[in-house]
């Protein structure tokens, strides 16, 4: 499985890198963001969702768990935050055959279990804050080839490393 990492120096940055994984998105895939407080989780899934022409546009739903959007495909877009660690996706009512149809975006996926291993349409996405104050870093796994295409003409390949 491919790692991919890119710097996000900008809210620019961030931007392209959502509409370069819209772009990429099928029915029934799950991209998983992970990172601290504030290190732009819901910046890059309201990028997404810009992308994908979600309406009403993403905000965070960590008061209502899961949010539902129309789009180019349906969206639906969970935060995690105020379940305890461990909880079962399923059960938690966070995953159900409906998704299948469109894509689902979910911060805080390490509080989660059963949400399936990256790769086979489980992109996962871990953003950190740098050294560099003010900037951060994105770093990919389980993406698929054309999603490292469109990142490699989105954002340029300098400045991204792959492992």
């Amino acid at each position: 499985m491919s790692v991919v990492t890119i710097p996000l120096g900008s809210l620019a940055a961030t931007t392209a890198l959502g509409a370069a994984i819209g772009a990429s998105l099928r029915p029934g895939d799950r991209v998983l963001l992970s990172g601290d407080l504030g290190s732009g989780k819901t910046t890059l899934a309201r990028a997404i969702g810009v992308a994908l022409h979600a309406e009403p546009e993403l905000t965070s739903p960590t008061f209502i768990l899961i949010a539902e959007h129309r789009g180019d495909l349906p969206i639906w877009h969970v935060d995690a935050y105020r379940l305890p660690p461990g909880s079962d996706a399923l059960r938690a009512g966070i995953i159900d055959e409906r998704q299948q149809h469109g894509v689902t975006l979910i911060e805080w996926p390490e509080h989660l279990e059963g949400l399936g291993a990256e790769g086979s349409g489980v992109l996962g996405i871990h953003l950190a804050t740098t050294a560099d104050e003010g900037t951060r870093s994105a770093t990919i796994r389980g993406a698929r080839a054309e999603l490292l295409a469109a990142l490699d003409t989105a954002l340029g390949t300098s400045g991204s490393t792959r492992g």
